[in-house]
């Protein structure tokens, strides 16, 4: 508990989004506090140090029992999980990082050329990361929580249509991935230049996390979530084939 009180907050947060949801319990601006640690936090915000310690290492490890019983999980359980500790990250770091960024870029731009192509390559990958978060939440998850709800093919809901509907979904991870790469090739693995200062070497941290995190993002749906949907999907394929 000591270390996780030394800890400063976007550490915790890069390794366990989910601890955003403790922040916003106890009205903490996580862009306001992220470079500082807990115990400051809590002498800032009239809070017992140990107790926000404790909330927060509560996430923790739950986010390890999850990950370790992922493939048991029912449909809502995993959409909650993805939902939980990716999408509200994304949603969340997504415009610190661009505000971020821009900052460097205009302010070393001229001497630094690959701050130009990474935000280009970065606002870029923004604006289809969010639209495919929102597609998700909107079409993709209500789709999988009703198979998981019912025992035949609602009629507005054919096999054809949810197949199309995960098929783009796929598309849109790979092309992400792409641009996040593409990012990540620029940068040489998120490496800081030699003469870089601690507002560009902070930002190239922050990217790489958010690699980090899209990536564990990704794996979890194309290789547990859209799989065990298609399972069911074509369950109830067959027993309306069958009736």
């Amino acid at each position: 508990m000591e270390n996780l009180l030394q800890t400063p907050l976007h550490v915790i947060v890069e390794k366990c989004p989910a601890v955003l949801a403790v922040l916003e319990k106890h009205h903490i601006s996580y862009c306001h506090f992220s470079k500082k640690n807990i115990e400051e936090i809590s002498h800032l915000h009239n809070l017992p140090s140990l107790k926000l310690a404790y909330d927060i290492q509560q996430i923790v490890n739950q986010q390890k029992r999850d990950k370790d019983s992922l493939s048991n999980q029912s449909f809502s359980e995993l959409i909650n999980y993805i939902t939980q500790h990716y999408h509200t990250y994304l949603k969340i770091q997504l415009p610190i990082v661009l505000a971020q960024l821009e900052k460097i870029a205009q302010k070393h731009g001229d001497q630094l050329p690959i701050l130009s192509d990474v935000l280009f390559y970065f606002e870029m990958w923004k604006d289809e990361i969010t639209a495919h978060l929102i597609y998700e939440e909107s079409k993709l998850f209500p789709i999988i929580l009703t198979l998981q709800q019912t025992n035949h093919l609602p009629k507005e809901l054919s096999k054809n249509y949810i197949d199309n509907l995960i098929n783009l979904i796929e598309k849109e991870h790979d092309h992400s991935s792409d641009l996040i790469e593409k990012i990540k090739s620029v940068t040489q693995n998120f490496t800081p230049p030699p003469q870089a200062c601690k507002g560009i070497q902070l930002c190239f941290k922050m990217l790489s996390a958010m690699y980090n995190n899209l990536s564990e993002h990704t794996l979890i749906e194309n290789t547990i979530l859209i799989p065990k949907a298609l399972q069911q999907l074509n369950k109830l394929y067959q027993l309306e084939k069958k009736n």
